[in-house]
């Protein structure tokens, strides 16, 4: 029985990041979030979910900034198997995959030079889009 109610809960996460792909979310988003579906999950189980969520590697979980708090965000399809690039806006959330050469060859340069190679699907790039900056 414990087994079907963490399912539900498990399910109502995935489901509430899924709706929000495009955005990353704090723990308390998703639980204002889920509250607002009409779920009542606690905010320990919802951060426990998330974090067996990113280990099933259907989450990713981003590093706050300094003084910000953990978001996490949906993998989904538009992540798997391709090699892209994340830029998150520190405004609004948004998330944008994309493909650049330039960072690319950003990330080329690294690996022969510096010996290091970094990770693009846990890369990310921070600013402010363009709808934010115009807005």
């Amino acid at each position: 029985m414990k087994q079907a109610y963490h399912t539900r809960q498990k399910s109502a996460v995935l489901a509430c990041l899924e709706a929000r792909k495009n955005q990353t979310l704090t723990v308390e988003r998703v639980c204002d979030a889920l509250t607002e579906s009409g779920e009542k999950i606690g905010r320990s189980t919802v951060y426990r979910t998330l974090e067996a969520l990113c280990a099933d590697g259907k989450v990713s979980r981003y590093a706050a900034e300094e003084g910000r708090s953990v978001s996490y965000r949906f993998i989904g399809s538009d992540c798997e198997n391709d090699e892209h690039f994340h830029l998150i806006c520190t405004a609004c959330g948004k998330i944008c995959h994309t493909h650049c050469h330039e960072l690319e060859q950003l990330f080329a340069h690294l690996a022969a030079a510096h010996g290091f190679v970094p990770d693009n699907r846990k890369t990310v790039i921070y600013g402010v889009c363009e709808a934010c900056r115009n807005g």
